[in-house]
């Protein structure tokens, strides 16, 4: 049987739920940021409406094999009369999700590859580090050999190019053209970790990265993530991540 994540017979009510934007919405996920905040930052950045919903006692019994993968974050999207609700797995696919419903993935075809571009890059360098530096996490001695590789090889490489790109588009705060896009919200949304993970060396600095601290600064203050981020639960967010990562994300 089919998993009802995958249900192509639901296409229709999909397509058309997608192009609402008085949803409601339901993240699934711990609570820490990780690999579900950059969903979080799209929807209170949007000003959308979403409720976040922890995953209970019985996660590891019943609900993680309801997932198609086992494994969240999950999105529920729910119709302003609530009688549609659709389901989206895995953070790539919902992010990618709803930066097309709000208007945050370019306006033309070209715009989206070079957004998508970013995302790749982001993607590589964030699932590096968190697959190699936090699996030696038992062995501090090996965690700071992976930790000297990652910011000699691809985190100095992410920080150099991005830096380089940000200044030839002006320096603006954006990294396609003048608005924001997906690509600002995931690149703000991981500068802390890869801050984090830098701290000796000091890479990214007002004095060595401008560019690339301006993009956070712009996607930090836009009013309703501000807001959001004020909230007791964002707080809450933030003391799971610093105790289970080590940082605490974005303030």
């Amino acid at each position: 049987m089919i998993h009802e994540f995958f249900d192509l017979s639901k296409a229709a009510e999909f397509q058309a739920l997608s192009l609402k934007k008085d949803s409601t919405f339901e993240v699934h996920y711990f609570d820490i940021h990780s690999m579900g905040g950059t969903t979080r930052v799209i929807l209170a950045a949007s000003g959308a409406k979403f409720t976040n919903v922890l995953p209970g006692e019985n996660w590891e019994k019943e609900d993680k094999a309801k997932a198609p993968f086992g494994t969240v974050p999950i999105l529920k999207e729910i119709s302003a009369d609530g009688k549609t609700v659709i389901q989206i797995a895995e953070s790539d696919s919902i992010e990618r999700y709803l930066a097309r419903k709000f208007d945050l993935y370019g306006s033309n075809a070209l715009e989206e590859v070079i957004i998508n571009t970013y995302l790749s890059q982001a993607n590589a360098v964030t699932g590096q580090v968190i697959a190699r530096y936090y699996s030696a996490d038992d062995d501090k001695e090996a965690q700071e050999k992976v930790r000297k590789q990652l910011v000699e090889g691809p985190i100095s490489n992410w920080i150099k190019y991005h830096e380089r790109h940000l200044q030839d588009n002006g320096a603006n705060g954006h990294l396609v053209g003048n608005k924001l896009t997906l690509a600002d919200i995931k690149v703000a949304y991981w500068i802390p970790l890869l801050q984090y993970i830098s701290a000796k060396e000091g890479l990214i600095s007002p004095e060595k990265t401008p560019a690339l601290l301006k993009v956070q600064e712009t996607v930090d203050s836009i009013p309703s993530l501000k807001a959001w981020r004020e909230t007791e639960e964002y707080q809450t967010f933030s003391r799971g991540n610093l105790d289970y990562l080590g940082f605490a994300g974005s303030k």
